[in-house]
């Protein structure tokens, strides 16, 4: 048995949320409220779109907010989503208040506890022991509260880092069957919201899993072909 994605060849969209009628399910990990808040309206960039507010903060000895909050995706985005190898994840970020001058960026270089921008995570790989890739907010486009547009681009060697599962080991870059390999089996997908060492709330809007254009039956290796 396998599994067929149908994708539009005008968009190549996979999965998208555009906030047009409600929040879409989208929560927070990491706040003491996890609900997020749906504005219908048009802000620049953002129309109609999801906010949330830091609600949760533990300022470490270096004044470094050790709760960190993050954006968690709904259940549509969990998953098989090989066809996403080599497309793109697009959003949007802003924020309305905060102080962005102190950015958060504890673990932010550290390779063995990164601060990341995305995280998704799949239960089933390795043998259900379960794998983490990210994308490093260090290797991202910098964000301080002006609208800010990602385009990240879903390849191993894109900047893309795989969880060790080991403090005592640095987050590498993941091979491309182990890469696809998550994206066969998407569990949980994260975007950062934190990200100053104070209070502050961040809106999310334009969310797209765009494919690649397609190149025929092998455009996924055949390391992968059985996930």
């Amino acid at each position: 048995a396998g599994t067929v994605a149908l994708v539009s060849d005008e968009d190549l969209l996979l999965v998208s949320s555009d906030f047009r009628f409600g929040d879409e399910g989208w929560k927070t990990e990491g706040n003491a409220n996890s609900n997020v808040r749906h504005e219908p309206s048009r802000r620049g960039d953002l129309n109609n779109y999801i906010y949330a507010v830091d609600d949760l903060i533990d300022v470490d000895g270096d004044r470094n907010d050790r709760r960190i909050w993050k954006f968690l995706l709904p259940e549509k985005y969990t998953g098989w989503y090989g066809a996403w190898y080599g497309g793109r994840f697009e959003f949007t970020l802003a924020s309305f208040n905060g102080d962005y001058s102190g950015v958060n960026d504890h673990w932010s270089n550290d390779k063995y506890h990164p601060l990341n921008l995305v995280e998704i995570y799949c239960e089933s790989c390795d043998l259900f022991k379960g794998a983490t890739i990210a994308f490093p907010l260090s290797s991202a486009q910098k964000f301080e509260g002006q609208t800010t547009n990602y385009s990240l681009t879903m390849t191993e060697t894109a900047g893309w880092v795989k969880d060790p599962q080991n403090t005592l080991y640095e987050w590498s870059a993941p091979t491309r069957c182990s890469f696809i390999e998550v994206l066969s089996g998407v569990t949980t997908v994260k975007i950062l919201g934190d990200f100053t060492n104070w209070y502050e709330s961040v809106a999310v809007d334009n969310v797209r899993w765009v494919a690649a254009p397609s190149k025929g039956r092998y455009q996924i290796p055949v390391c992968a072909q059985d996930t």
